[in-house]
């Protein structure tokens, strides 16, 4: 049986090639990071919080893999009904991803680990050692978390899965931002009885050890516990489905058919149709787009939820203004993963179609307008009424939805250099040659959103910024559609 296992698990290893299989960029980018993070607190603080935040940064940084390119370690193989074929039992195939996962988690975990142990000040080589093994035990745990809430909730309950990973991957980005903020208050922390709610912090029950641990109860032994029942699902709990698709249109998507009625018909043009209804049905099936777009669109907008929660009702304006302007710097970053699909090869598909790319660029640019740009806009128009300030939402949020997909037509063929899902989802490459584009973007449309904050002052000026961002829109797509480029 053993053998079996170290058989298929040197298939998975193998399969995977020598990138993947020794991640060196990813390493590194993990312990600059650490680095970073732990150089600034290292000698600032005793050694409990220095390991408090060491844990935290690699939990983070561990988290965030393991909701995209780790993601498949925690599901069924697609070619099962093939391996399964094999004279191999199941439970063998089991372990040998179970032992698969483990190994890349640990490469992974390592390159954030490492720095901060060798970073640790007075700390013994038993306590640098115990860092890192405190710290894989923490990143089982995630996995195993992640699996129980996967096999949970996949299938049917496909869209809460994303909501809880999409906030899942909100609350590592806040809590890293406003986590070194607690710096100077650890000075004092020795044990996690030491700060409010501190014992119910997964991080500080691996960080104890390294303490003054005076603490009492069920805090004492989390750690090995949640270790114990990480692996015992890792083990047990069987690999939920790989992509399990179901018929007709999600409530959303049912939500969405007036309006897609309505963009086919005065919008979307007759060769843009079939991209246009393509993508809107197929891109909202792509797990992968959907995790890894989604986080994008929700970052800005809970940041700057947060900045105007407090700010007094003059400021709130501006900051209400940013709240539906700014997202849409962000337009770019979600145009570059459309050309990921998990089923890539079905792309002669497209590339035989009897269409210029220009139909395929404008289908596809209104496809993310009506299919996602729209009901995000929704939701930044309910965020802002929320925090009183419906009317100049009312007055900002058609001029911003539009303003957005003026953006994502102008930086198309910048950010988009594949045909729409026609490579695999991990050989997307966001190039940093136009980061530079999107730092101008944001200031271009921060500065549009105080112009208008302060010149738009009634219904008038209102209707004339609308009309104006909707000639501008009809113009550059006119111009598109007038512009043939050849296949």
């Amino acid at each position: 049986m053993a053998g079996r296992i170290l058989i298929l698990l040197r298939a998975r290893l193998a399969a995977q090639g020598s990138d993947a299989a020794f991640p060196a960029a990813a390493l590194l980018m993990q312990g600059f990071v650490a680095a970073v993070v732990c150089g600034l607190v290292r000698g600032e603080v005793p050694p409990f919080a220095y390991a408090l935040v060491a844990l935290s940064t690699a939990a983070a940084l561990v988290a965030i893999p393991l909701l995209g390119e780790l993601s498949r370690l925690l599901v069924a193989d697609e070619t099962g009904d093939w391996i399964r074929a094999q004279p191999v039992r199941a439970i063998e195939l089991h372990l040998a991803r179970t032992a698969h996962l483990l190994i890349a988690l640990g490469v992974l975990s390592l390159g954030a680990l490492v720095p901060a142990a060798l970073l640790a000040k007075d700390f013994s080589v038993g306590a640098r050692l115990a860092l890192v093994a405190l710290g894989l035990g923490q990143s089982v745990v995630l996995a195993g978390a992640l699996l129980a809430v996967q096999s949970l909730l996949r299938g049917r309950a496909q869209a809460l899965l994303v909501l809880v990973q999409t906030a899942l991957f909100l609350g590592v980005l806040l809590g890293a931002s406003a986590g070194l903020k607690l710096v100077p208050g650890m000075r004092e922390w020795t044990s996690p009885d030491q700060a409010p709610n501190l014992a119910f912090f997964p991080p500080a029950w691996f960080a104890a050890p390294l303490g003054a641990f005076t603490a009492q109860g069920w805090a004492s032994f989390a750690a090995p516990l949640s270790v114990l029942l990480a692996l015992s699902c890792l083990v047990a709990l069987p690999a939920p489905d790989a992509r399990r698709s179901h018929a007709g249109p999600s409530l959303l998507g049912r939500l969405l058919a007036p309006a897609r009625a309505l963009a086919a018909r005065f919008w979307v043009h007759g060769r843009e149709r079939a991209t246009f209804e393509w993508l809107f049905d197929a891109l909202p099936r792509e797990r992968e787009f959907v995790l890894r777009t989604y986080p994008l669109l929700a970052v800005p907008a809970a940041f700057l939820w947060i900045s105007a929660s407090g700010e007094s009702p003059a400021a709130k304006q501006g900051w209400l203004a940013l709240l539906l302007f700014i997202p849409g710097a962000y337009i770019p970053l979600l145009a570059a993963h459309v050309p990921g699909s998990d089923s890539h090869r079905a792309r002669w598909i497209l590339d035989t179609a009897p269409i210029e790319d220009v139909d395929v660029r404008n289908g596809a640019i209104k496809a993310l307008a009506v299919r996602f740009l729209l009901p995000f806009y929704v939701l930044l128009f309910a965020i802002g009424c929320l925090l009183g300030g419906w009317t100049l939402m009312a007055k900002l949020a058609l001029p911003a939805l539009v303003a957005a997909v003026i953006v994502l037509r102008v930086t198309w063929r910048r950010c988009v250099t594949m045909s729409p899902l026609s490579v695999a989802p991990d050989e997307i490459l966001v190039s940093q040659d136009w980061l530079g584009l999107l730092a101008t973007i944001a200031g271009v449309l921060a500065l549009v959103a105080v112009l208008a904050s302060r010149v738009v002052t009634g219904p008038l000026h209102a209707i004339a910024l609308a009309a104006l961002a909707l000639a501008l829109e009809w113009t550059l797509d006119r111009r598109s559609r007038a512009a043939l480029s050849p296949r």
